[in-house]
């Protein structure tokens, strides 16, 4: 049996990549609040949480739990949310707030409506 370059190697390279975008949003994090001071803490703490939940993700959960959805959504709207604060709204801001609710919306609802069916009908 020969398994394919990305059956054997593909989670290490995402993994890598993940990590290494990780460090980045630190690292430009922390010059970001070296620069522009505390008006940057917000933005910086959203980019930090969307980063810390991604390589959750990767390491612990994996990508197509509820709960990881469920968080990278609360980043979606988070992220939306503090360029409206910080005064930085754009178009591209706008559409991920709005993105990011209903994907949460949507999330949130399903899983209520899937409470609600008999323990023998839940998927």
């Amino acid at each position: 049996m020969s398994d394919s370059l990305y059956e054997r190697y593909g989670r290490q390279v995402i993994g890598g990549i993940i990590l290494a975008l990780a460090t980045l949003s630190i690292v430009s994090g922390y010059f970001r609040i070296g620069q522009e001071g505390l008006a940057a803490v917000g933005e910086v703490a959203v980019s930090l949480y969307i980063a810390g939940v991604v390589l959750w993700g990767l390491l612990d959960e994996g990508f197509d739990t509820f709960r990881f959805r469920v968080a990278l959504y609360v980043g979606m709207v988070l992220w939306g949310v503090s360029d409206f604060v910080a005064g930085t709204d754009s178009v591209v801001s706008m559409i991920v707030l709005a993105v990011g609710s209903v994907l949460l919306t949507r999330a949130v609802y399903g899983y209520v409506q899937t409470r609600r069916k008999p323990v023998y009908e839940r998927r």
